[in-house]
């Protein structure tokens, strides 16, 4: 610590809070202005900070990052999804002929699928 810097006569931050105790009615600008009429150098900040309590610290209200429970994965609609099913449709392009008369074949079929119902 700085020579010089340490005072005598006490913490400041108890002060105001004894006084403020002592006067529970008052604003912090009253307070200012009576501990000033007594020769006490304060400023509306550090009085609202000592009666604040705990200078400056603040409670942390829940552990931050993720919740218990969650894990990084990815969410898929389709769980059914195999590597045969691939297979299967790459089987049926190459029979039809092509992309093209693979989806004229599917439109078909689900146009005679929708008058047998």
């Amino acid at each position: 610590m700085k020579k010089g810097t340490k005072k005598a006569g006490g913490n400041k931050s108890q002060m105001i809070r004894d006084f403020a105790a002592a006067n529970p009615g008052m604003k912090i600008s009253d307070i200012v202005k009576a501990l000033i009429e007594q020769g006490h150098k304060v400023y509306p900040a550090i009085v609202s900070q000592a009666l604040r309590g705990t200078a400056g610290a603040k409670k942390r209200k829940s552990k931050r990052g993720r919740k218990p429970g969650t894990k990084n994965t990815v969410k898929t609609t389709n769980t059914e999804f195999d590597l045969s099913n691939i297979k299967a449709a790459a089987a049926f392009v190459r029979a039809t002929g092509g992309v093209d008369a693979a989806l004229s074949s599917i439109k078909s079929f689900q146009k005679i699928s929708d008058l047998l119902k």
